[in-house]
């Protein structure tokens, strides 16, 4: 009897890690957003000999999945309820990057973000967040980076109010945008021509004035001339049937390839709010659009004019 249960112990140890080693988490992170967005970033080593592992993600239905080798190269994936599995070659390290909602809670002006992990999680805050509850003790502090410890953690924090509203309400109703102070800058709401508090000296703030009157006057005579704002100084370098088959043969979705061509034929670049504006959709999914479009590499965001612009990438 002794002998039969030891030859089952040790047949179980010879396969079993087999499943459950598939890889190794080297580190996670959450960047959280403003508006209780987060994104989730998350870097395994698959176990050697191995073509697929199945990595279990922290929402059902993610938004925005990308999941890369170390050179930055696409690998397949599927995502069955709450497990996301991905097929590969000779990889060596896999990212997976994607959006959800369902980490965080909010009641009151209180946010609360809680998960359980195996290893130590990096949160990233936005940057006008006050900490008021960690349920561990953070392994290192920076800012509104912490690194926790692994278990089950949450945190807790507020928003300080800028300009009468909270930044959230910016990124939410606003320009469409998510907030881009750093930690200890001082920020002006979207559209104000007075000096942020605490902040710029009277100098900085009469230099800011002549250079928008300069653009003010760069405009006017642009339009003189009769140039199109969005007319590009040379041609694309592919053609749109080339474009639009490479966007097809990629893992986007529709929208997103709409989104491209609009932009193409616009001459390659064209404002956020017009786009948002053709789509039909609030302006927080733009943002993240254009987010995950920005980190693939596929257009370049920046702000012209006090409007946000996207150029396309080739």
């Amino acid at each position: 009897m002794i002998k039969k249960i030891f030859a089952a112990f040790l047949f179980l140890s010879l396969f079993l890690p087999l499943s459950a080693a598939q890889y190794t988490v080297e580190s996670a992170e959450l960047v959280v957003y403003p508006d209780g967005y987060v994104k989730v970033i998350e870097i395994v080593r698959p176990a050697e000999y191995t073509v697929a592992v199945s990595i279990p993600l922290l929402d059902d239905s993610p938004k925005g999945v990308i999941v890369v080798d170390e050179t930055g190269s696409p690998i397949p994936y599927e995502i069955t309820n709450s497990t996301l599995t991905a097929y590969f070659e000779n990889a060596s390290l896999i990212k997976v990057t994607y959006h959800t909602p369902a980490l965080t809670s909010k009641e009151g002006s209180i946010w609360r973000i809680k998960l359980s992990s195996e290893i130590p999680v990096r949160f990233h805050l936005p940057d006008n967040a006050v900490v008021v509850k960690l349920s561990e003790v953070p392994l290192q502090v920076d800012k509104n980076h912490i690194l926790m410890p692994a278990g089950n953690v949450s945190v807790s924090y507020t928003l300080e109010k800028f300009g009468g509203a909270e930044l959230a309400d910016y990124s939410a109703e606003g320009s469409g945008d998510a907030p881009s102070t750093t930690a200890g800058e001082d920020a002006s709401p979207a559209g104000s021509d007075v000096p942020s508090k605490g902040g710029r000296s009277g100098i900085l703030y009469l230099i800011g004035l002549g250079l928008v009157s300069l653009g003010v006057g760069y405009s006017i005579v642009t339009k003189r001339k009769g140039e199109d704002p969005y007319e590009e100084d040379e041609g694309l370098p592919v053609s749109r049937e080339e474009y639009k088959r490479k966007l097809e043969e990629s893992d986007l979705n529709s929208d997103e390839i709409r989104v491209l061509l609009y932009i193409y034929d616009r001459g390659g670049r064209t404002t956020q709010a017009e786009v948002k504006k053709m789509l039909n959709i609030p302006k927080t999914t733009a943002w993240r659009m254009f987010k995950r479009l920005e980190e693939r590499g596929l257009v370049r965001v920046y702000k012209k004019r006090r409007e946000n612009w996207v150029e396309l990438l080739f």
